[in-house]
């Protein structure tokens, strides 16, 4: 939380925007619930390295491309194809970006960003056990197979 408040602080500096009807507390919610959305998604994704030693990290590398290309990070949501723009429905980025967006940027009140914030939430509580799961039967499969190799 730190290090984005000194990129935030770094880049209203250099581009000079107006902050001064932002909603910083709706911001710090928004991060808040997304992080939690995040963090399952991290889980699944470590298991990448685990299942695939050469070439896991490269994978995951694969997957946060195409979460920031359907999240609206490039380009806006409504100009991607109409494929890619149902998948944007199930990335947590897109509820994040959209609603950080608009709490520093237009100043919607927290209450009002409500919309952004359950579905975070909600693929939280989902994704959170659902990464253990994932990563146990990965673990499980790696330890069997022997692609858990032990040093010292």
């Amino acid at each position: 939380m730190f290090s984005t408040g000194i990129i935030l602080a770094v880049t209203v500096a250099i581009f000079h925007i107006d902050l001064s009807n932002a909603n910083l507390m709706g911001g710090l919610v928004m991060l808040l619930a997304g992080s939690l959305s995040f963090i399952g998604v991290g889980v699944m994704g470590s298991v990448l390295p685990l299942l695939f030693p050469e070439r896991g990290s490269q994978m995951t590398h694969v997957i946060i491309a195409v979460l920031l290309l359907i999240s609206g990070v490039y380009y806006p949501v409504e100009v991607l194809p109409l494929a890619l723009q149902k998948m944007s429905v199930y990335s947590p980025a897109t509820y994040v970006l959209d609603g950080t967006r608009r709490a520093l940027l237009e100043g919607t009140s927290t209450l009002q960003l409500w919309g952004y914030i359950w579905p975070t939430l909600l693929m939280g509580v989902v994704a959170i056990p659902l990464g253990l799961w994932v990563f146990g039967l990965a673990e499980r499969y790696a330890k069997r197979t022997g692609k858990l190799h032990r040093n010292g």
